[in-house]
């Protein structure tokens, strides 16, 4: 019989202290999934690279990792009605970074 750990009182609030690399999309299909989405993204001559950015949201870091943004998010984990964001942040362009 399996136990279930319960927390009493139940946690209204979390936090994220640390952490390093971009957390998979949504949806991506498990750790096969993820490793077939970073190889098309990592090949822009890839068929399915167009289609594949689209449906990630435009932008994909796998080395992003920002602790603001992410413990934000996570604050926000437990509370109900929160729009919740799917995609990173589109970097901002710095002045030697070219238009993709």
């Amino acid at each position: 019989m399996k136990k279930f750990l319960t927390l009493d009182p139940i946690p209204r609030t979390a936090a994220c202290i640390d952490g390093a690399r971009a957390r998979p999309p949504e949806d991506v299909g498990g750790i096969s999934g993820f490793e077939n989405f970073l190889a098309i993204m990592g090949d822009r001559d890839d068929p399915e690279y167009r289609d594949v950015r689209r449906w990630c949201g435009g932008h994909f870091d796998p080395e992003w990792f920002d602790l603001t943004v992410v413990d934000r998010v996570v604050r926000s984990a437990l509370k109900p009605n929160v729009r919740r964001r799917l995609h990173q942040p589109k970097p901002k362009r710095g002045a030697g970074e070219r238009a993709r």
